[in-house]
């Protein structure tokens, strides 16, 4: 049997004593009420699922019912009864919120069937009311669990930089080697509990500079060891020993470097992934600086020759100088890296329009179609010999892309296998644009060294 409560309002009683009495055989609780101003009060005093309503009342239109119901009832459906004289009346009631129409005199079957249609839509939309309320409190959920998670994050960038710090803390350490042989067998300790704790979440990459400064303090070890056991040797044996020493310090001090800034490349990676990697505004000549990191990088090789070439100044941006160096240092680096053979390594910097275009040309060798779609992707290495054998993590490029990105520019490369490869950035000019993201005030902080010798980016 059916169920639900409805509400029959038609001015001819006989007409609203039969259809209720053949609802409620059907199985509904049915009411009638044979005057318009009757149905508003029981509308006001009772929910009714369906309201089954005449056009045409004596004392109320009834499109009149149909708001009234729309109003104090949304969710109950109604249907109009009309004539064929009312019949736009009726598409009117229907457009106004009424769900279906019946032309008296109606055929029983049929009024059973709209009824049971509406009661129908009736339950579909309180089912729909009640999924809308899960659906709202499974997204309030879902928003707590995204604070928690954003508290997690940040309390992992935290525990992360305080990681490094007491990395920063442990080469301080080994610098004193030299100093104290059991403070060196101690800082040797703290070094190791300090890189155990770091490998279980450090990549391949930051393995590979712990391993060798485990492996190089070691032998280090070892032989200081022995040479206490041993006693103090002749002049030119102890001299011999400690030149020996330094070079292993030397080849120490350089992995710690290496591992400083792949941490480094991590951190700002985690400022880029969370909104926070911080930009200070100022005007920055972008010909100096080309300038100023060319002549640092070409220090660092004696196969390469690094050619600078642009135009008649100025070439002003509006930037962060810091991290615009680190994009400089990072093209500049890889068409070192890149091009194992040496050769020729072209800058330019030009003026277009309302932007400074700089390019960094190299005849290394060059990237694949496939691979240069992905080379701006986070962690991504080109599958050749040069990658395998020089290491990195992929996120020069990436970072370099960011940093791009939010001075409101672009970067793009062009290469061919063998060729060599372009790396092109293009930044708008002073005052043209504002770097979009986190973006701090305009100020003069300490210069950060962003440079490394050659192999310090990754592609």
């Amino acid at each position: 049997m059916a169920n639900g409560s409805l509400l029959v309002v038609d001015d001819a009683e006989s007409v609203a004593v039969t259809m209720g009495a053949i609802l409620e055989m059907e199985g509904y609780a049915v009411s009638i009420s044979t005057s318009g101003a009757d149905a508003l009060r029981k509308l006001r005093e009772h929910e009714f699922d369906l309201v089954l309503t005449d056009l045409q009342l004596q004392d109320y239109d009834g499109l009149s019912i149909v708001a009234e119901v729309c109003r104090l009832q949304p969710e109950t459906v109604s249907i109009i009864l009309t004539g064929y004289a009312s019949l736009e009346s009726a598409i009117k009631a229907l457009r106004q919120g009424a769900y279906d129409y019946l032309i008296k005199p109606c055929d029983v079957d049929e009024l059973k069937a709209v009824v049971a249609r509406g009661i129908e839509r009736r339950q579909l939309g309180i089912q729909l009311k009640a999924r809308l309320a899960d659906l709202e409190e499974a997204n309030a959920t879902i928003g707590n669990l995204n604070r928690d998670l954003e508290r997690r994050i940040d309390e992992a960038t935290a525990e992360l930089q305080q990681r490094m710090n007491d990395l920063a803390e442990a080469n301080d350490e080994i610098a004193n080697l030299y100093r104290n042989a059991q403070a060196h067998v101690e800082e040797l300790q703290e070094l190791d509990r300090l890189k155990s704790r770091f490998l279980s979440m450090a990549s391949h990459e930051l393995k590979t500079p712990l391993t060798s400064i485990s492996g190089l303090s070691q032998v280090l070890l070892r032989r200081m060891r022995r040479r206490l056991e041993q006693g103090r040797p002749e002049s030119d044996e102890w001299l011999a020993e400690q030149r020996g020493h330094v070079d292993r310090l030397e080849l120490l001090n350089s992995q710690t470097a290496r591992l400083g800034r792949l941490v480094d490349e991590l951190l700002d990676v985690s400022k880029i992934e969370s909104g926070k990697l911080e930009f200070h505004l100022a005007p920055v000549d972008l010909g100096e600086l080309v300038s100023e990191v060319a002549d640092r990088l070409q220090m660092t090789t004696t196969q390469h020759t690094i050619e600078v070439d642009m135009d008649a100044p100025p070439l002003a941006v509006t930037g962060d100088r810091d991290h615009l160096e680190q994009v400089l240092d990072n093209l500049m680096t890889n068409a070192i890296k890149f091009s194992p053979e040496g050769g020729t390594i072209r800058v330019a910097v030009r003026l277009e329009g309302d932007e400074v275009v700089l390019s960094v040309q190299d005849s290394g060798v060059g990237i694949s179609p496939q691979q240069l779609e992905a080379i701006f992707g986070l962690f991504y290495q080109a599958e050749d010999p040069v990658s395998r054998r020089t290491g990195g993590m992929g996120l020069g490029l990436y970072i370099s892309k960011d940093i791009v990105t939010r001075h409101g520019g672009r970067i793009w490369a062009e290469s061919k296998p063998n060729e060599g490869s372009t790396f092109s950035v293009s930044l708008p000019r002073q005052g043209a644009a504002t770097p979009p993201g986190h973006v701090a005030p305009a100020r003069h902080p300490p210069r950060r060294s962003r440079g490394a010798p050659a192999g310090r980016a990754r592609r």
